[in-house]
């Protein structure tokens, strides 16, 4: 085969090789996206856990814990732009001054609009623990 026959054979290959380095590309891209919205929303649930047990170190019983930190969380996640599918949170400890009080929140989200890199939906947990006061605790 002459020179110039394998020169003309060779032409289209530079497109072809340019449209399977920019599908490679966005499967990348997709794959970061979804990678970064996993640890941002573990970050934010975490995040909400933490201020849930804050709101709950400051009541004085189980019943309006557990209230303060459900609404404390849900709205912290709202304001965040978290959407669960399925919220729980529990809370946990001695509301006495100087005790210890948990917050456990587990939420559900739905990743399918990064389907392609294969998330779907995860369940992040987050866990808050604060100390009740001593002087202006919850308690009696």
């Amino acid at each position: 085969m002459s020179v110039a026959a394998w020169v003309r054979d060779d032409r289209g290959t530079a497109g072809v090789e340019a449209a399977i380095a920019v599908v490679a590309l966005l499967l990348v891209m997709w794959f970061v996206v979804g990678a970064l919205r996993v640890t941002n929303t573990g970050g934010d649930v975490d995040a909400a856990a933490r201020a849930g047990a804050r709101a709950a170190a400051s009541a004085y019983d189980h019943g309006r814990a557990s209230a303060a930190a459900g609404t404390v969380v849900s709205a912290m996640l709202a304001d965040r732009g978290v959407a669960c599918q399925q919220l729980s949170v529990g809370v946990s400890g001695d509301l006495d001054p100087g005790g210890v009080v948990a917050v456990d929140v587990s939420c559900t989200v739905d990743l399918s609009d990064v389907v392609l890199a294969g998330f779907g939906s995860r369940t992040m947990s987050g866990r808050g623990v604060e100390h009740v006061d001593v002087v202006r605790g919850g308690g009696r």
